[in-house]
């Protein structure tokens, strides 16, 4: 018989709170970003954001984060 660890497996997704500022505009913005291991991570949350706001994640480099806290 299979014995367990404790070990709980990891999530299926992390959800995070983001606040940030978009170079060249004004003022804060607010989102929630989702991201799935083996897939992306929280390193990528710029390039996520980018991509809903200009189609392009390219665009990261304009995304400022302000802060960033899992849900």
């Amino acid at each position: 018989m299979g014995r367990s660890t404790g070990a709980a497996p990891p999530p299926a997704a992390t959800t995070y709170r983001v606040r940030y500022a978009l170079a060249g505009a004004a003022g804060v913005r607010h989102a929630e970003v989702t991201v799935v291991p083996g897939y992306s991570q929280e390193g990528d949350i710029p390039a996520i954001l980018a991509a809903r706001l200009t189609g392009r994640p390219a665009d990261a480099r304009r995304i400022v984060l302000l802060a960033v806290a899992e849900v």
